[in-house]
């Protein structure tokens, strides 16, 4: 069997399709008070968003500001109280298995199958307003096929998101 990874660069794709089941981890700034947290806003664009399609950026997007807003919090543009990141890393992996068979009489045959698998990984973060250091953040990581249709991709870009801002803020 033979494996080659290849970079490809960000792409929402990569959290997408049947494969392993998602894993999440959060961590947050011990020092930071989420108390008093009541409004948000998106860091810049060119800053720290980063998914390379519009879709499955805009599809984060709608993701977190429906999990936000079910928690209670309001969107801000003037005077958040902190903002909100994102960045999506992909890395395709092709297993090629190549299986020969042989019969009694002498005959042989040879059979190869490719596949490409993705592991995804999309960092969620918050920032303060004031200086914009990093209170909390969230990965959610996932190994899948890449031939994921584009309402699979909207499933498991809503189930990360969902998952890891469950743990927003945090308690503890």
């Amino acid at each position: 069997m033979t494996s080659m990874k290849l970079a490809i660069g960000f792409t929402a794709l990569a959290l997408t399709g049947c494969g392993s089941s998602l894993k999440t981890d959060t961590e947050f700034d011990r020092e930071a008070s989420f108390t008093n947290l009541k409004t948000y806003d998106w860091v810049s664009e060119s800053d720290k968003r980063t998914a390379p399609n519009r879709q499955s950026e805009r599809r984060i997007v709608a993701a977190v500001e429906r999990e936000l807003g079910a928690k209670g919090y309001q969107k801000d543009t003037s005077d958040p109280d902190f903002r909100v990141g994102f960045v999506v890393v992909v890395v395709d992996e092709v297993v090629q298995q190549t299986v020969v068979t042989d019969s009694v009489i002498g005959y042989v045959s040879m059979r190869s199958n490719t596949q490409t698998f993705s592991d995804g990984t999309m960092v969620l973060f918050v920032e303060d307003s004031g200086g914009g250091r990093v209170i909390w953040r969230g990965v959610a990581e996932k190994s899948v096929n890449r031939d994921a249709s584009r309402d699979e991709v909207d499933e498991t870009i809503d189930k990360a998101v969902k998952k890891l801002l469950s743990e927003f803020p945090p308690k503890g």
